[in-house]
């Protein structure tokens, strides 16, 4: 699906918890952090960390990641590993 969508420009919006994602054309994709984070597995539930300082620092790539089946998980996943 996010082959299809030109993310020109994202944020993260703390009080609705989401990002929003200009996808061009006066159109915008609202991603609901909490309902994504919350198909992750964690190791450790303090990895949520991991996703909402994405969130934060990467907008972009957290809606990337969002849209890919398992795309939060890996990312954790990836992040676990190095750390």
């Amino acid at each position: 699906m996010n082959n299809i969508l030109n993310f020109q420009f994202g944020m993260y919006e703390s009080t609705i918890n989401s990002i929003i994602v200009n996808t061009g054309q006066n159109s915008i994709l609202v991603i609901p952090c909490k309902e994504c984070n919350s198909t992750v597995i964690f190791d450790e539930l303090s990895d949520i960390v991991y996703l909402y300082r994405l969130a934060e620092d990467s907008p972009l790539t957290y809606a990337k990641f969002a849209l890919q089946a398992n795309g939060l998980w890996e990312y954790v996943d990836t992040m676990n590993r190095f750390n």
